[in-house]
C-alpha cells in the first residue's frame, strides 16, 4: 500500500481528472435521449436521460390492434426507448466510478485491512512536527 500522502496525491489527480470528464456532461446529458419502436414497428416512443416520455407516434394502422393490442406496443417500445437512453447514458459515463474507487482503495486499503491508519497516523505527527517548526506557527 502506498505512502498515505501521495495516496492523497494520487486520489486528488484522479478527481480532478473526473471533474474534468464530468464538466460538460451535464449538458450532453440535457440533449441525451433514446428512441425505440416496438417489434411490430408501428408504434414509436422516444424518452429523455431519465426515462420520461418526451414523445409518442403511431403508425395510421396501430389503432387496428386495438386497445390493449396499442397499450402492449406502447409498453414495449417504451421500454426500448429506457434502454436505449441507459445504455447512452453509461457510454457517456464509462469508467467514472471505478477511477474514483481504485483512488480510495489505494488510499484506504481493503475493507478490514486497517494497516494504513498507522500510517496515516506518522504522516500527520510529521505534518504536525513540521508546522511546528515554521516561523509564526501556533504551536
Amino acid at each position: 500500500m502506498a505512502d498515505p500522502l501521495s495516496a492523497f496525491d494520487a486520489l486528488a489527480g484522479r478527481i480532478a481528472d473526473i471533474e474534468r470528464r464530468f464538466a460538460g456532461l451535464r449538458d450532453d446529458l440535457s440533449e441525451l435521449s433514446g428512441t425505440a419502436t416496438d417489434e411490430s414497428g408501428l408504434v414509436t416512443a422516444t424518452v429523455d436521460a431519465t426515462g420520461a416520455l418526451t414523445d409518442l407516434s403511431f403508425a395510421p394502422t396501430a389503432l387496428r390492434a386495438g386497445t390493449d393490442g396499442l397499450a402492449e406496443m406502447v409498453l414495449e417500445a417504451y421500454g426500448r426507448a429506457k434502454a436505449a437512453a441507459a445504455e447512452r447514458f453509461e457510454e457517456r459515463t464509462e469508467g467514472l466510478d471505478a477511477k474514483l474507487g481504485a483512488g480510495l482503495t489505494d488510499l484506504f486499503g481493503t475493507p478490514g485491512d486497517f494497516s494504513a491508519l498507522g500510517r496515516l497516523e506518522d504522516a500527520v505527527g510529521r505534518l504536525g512536527r513540521l508546522d511546528g517548526r515554521l516561523p509564526g506557527s501556533p504551536a
